[in-house]
């Protein structure tokens, strides 16, 4: 083999090289992002927060477009996506009675339909329940956290709502399917009334100066630990005390399988988060570990039971 035919071998030995290497990047997800299917693409895009112990995470997706049928039934373009999956279980909401009146009692039908369109026949039970249901007034100074009976055929849940003034609510559907992670659906509804809307009367949210609730015979007082920042880890510190006597409470009880619940939203209703308290019921104390996903203001129902009644405590706050 002369020079220039052994040049030739190693240019030849050092583009397969590079090829190879190629290849092994791009079959490692190491490749430039152009290079990756959608669907991993998709994947990468789904912020990480590290995990907590007793902490359960919720994904899900607000409906910025929605679609109604002749029948008045409401389905949503982008499903809620399972972290580890990336399966997909959308919802669709109908209220068989008619669309629902300010201070009427109506039924809300709520179908959980998986990734080939059929109801979900393998929804598991998450906090002892198949389904819960968060309701939220515009304003958010209407709150309710209900849990719809499914029917005789799986993956159906009816549950009667009574909204009592006229306005735009949030509704949001928080389930758990066969295969995957915990997933929530949204979608606004209108109730209609003759007389003022909701939003004309409801407070503008402000953030509270005090994190501190009188509820059923218990102060209960929120500690932050540090001002919570946008997608940093934030500790929710909840405390009990006998209203009476100041004496620390210790006969809580469990709320759902868990010491106690936590419901966020943004100010807008876009950002739904909902955690479970991190130690054992009875407190003095309940801790709870989220993450804020933007700026602004944040309202935060804690609900924890005690002598056999829910408490719901409400507090708002404002994250930097």
């Amino acid at each position: 083999m002369n020079g220039k035919q052994a040049r030739n071998r190693g240019i030849v030995l050092t583009l397969s090289l590079l090829a190879g290497v190629g290849i092994g990047l791009w079959m490692n997800g190491e490749a430039e992002p152009q290079d990756r299917p959608a669907a991993a693409q998709a994947q990468d895009a789904i912020p990480d927060h590290a995990a907590h112990e007793a902490a359960d995470a919720y994904i899900g997706k607000d409906r910025e477009h929605e679609h109604e049928d002749a029948n008045g039934k409401i389905s949503m373009d982008m499903p809620g996506m399972s972290m580890e999956t990336g399966a997909a279980d959308n919802a669709t909401w109908d209220w068989p009675t008619g669309a629902p009146k300010a201070g009427e009692r109506a039924t809300l039908r709520i179908t959980i339909t998986d990734a080939a369109g059929k109801p979900d026949a393998g929804l598991q039970v998450s906090h002892e329940k198949k389904l819960h249901l968060i309701i939220v007034s515009q304003g958010l100074s209407t709150f309710m956290h209900l849990h719809p009976r499914e029917t005789e055929k799986p993956g159906v849940f009816d549950v009667p709502v009574t909204l009592p003034s006229a306005g735009r609510y949030k509704l949001i559907a928080d389930f758990k399917p066969k295969v995957g992670e915990q997933q929530w659906q949204g979608v606004w509804v209108e109730a209609g009334a003759n007389g003022k809307r909701t939003a004309d009367t409801e407070p503008a949210l402000a953030a509270d100066k005090q994190l501190e609730q009188a509820a059923d015979g218990m102060t209960v007082k929120l500690s932050l630990g540090s001002p919570p920042k946008a997608g940093e880890d934030a500790e929710l510190a909840f405390s009990f005390a006998d209203a009476a006597n100041g004496q620390a409470v210790r006969d809580l009880q469990p709320y759902l399988g868990a010491a106690g619940h936590v419901v966020i939203l943004d100010a807008a209703a876009k950002h739904y988060l909902h955690v479970h308290a991190m130690d054992g019921a009875g407190g003095p104390e309940a801790r709870f570990h989220t993450s804020f996903p933007e700026p602004g203001l944040y309202k935060i129902w804690g609900q924890f039971q005690r002598n056999d009644r829910v408490v719901t405590v409400p507090y708002v706050i404002e994250v930097q």
